[in-house]
């Protein structure tokens, strides 16, 4: 299942800002905590944001695993 690359966009240009990187620097492997050093609350703004996105619930809990890339961010944000 492809992801949707407008929420793919949109999910590098909030994870860069909240990591303090380009959004050129964001890419879709990589992972929220072990490469992009985003902490807990990092990840509770980033569901807060997705869900005020695109109106859908976002579970923290997914995004809080262990080895959660950006792409599966943009599939979690997407409902998939």
């Amino acid at each position: 299942m492809a992801t949707d690359i407008a929420v793919l966009d949109r999910v590098r240009r909030i994870v860069a800002d909240l990591a303090e990187r380009s959004v050129e620097e964001i890419r879709p492997e990589d992972r929220l905590f072990e490469d992009l050093s985003l902490d807990s609350l990092q990840i509770t703004e980033l569901a807060q944001k997705l869900e005020n996105d695109t109106g859908l619930p976002v579970d923290e809990d997914l995004l809080n695993a262990a080895g959660v890339t950006v792409v599966r961010c943009a599939e979690i944000a997407a409902g998939r």
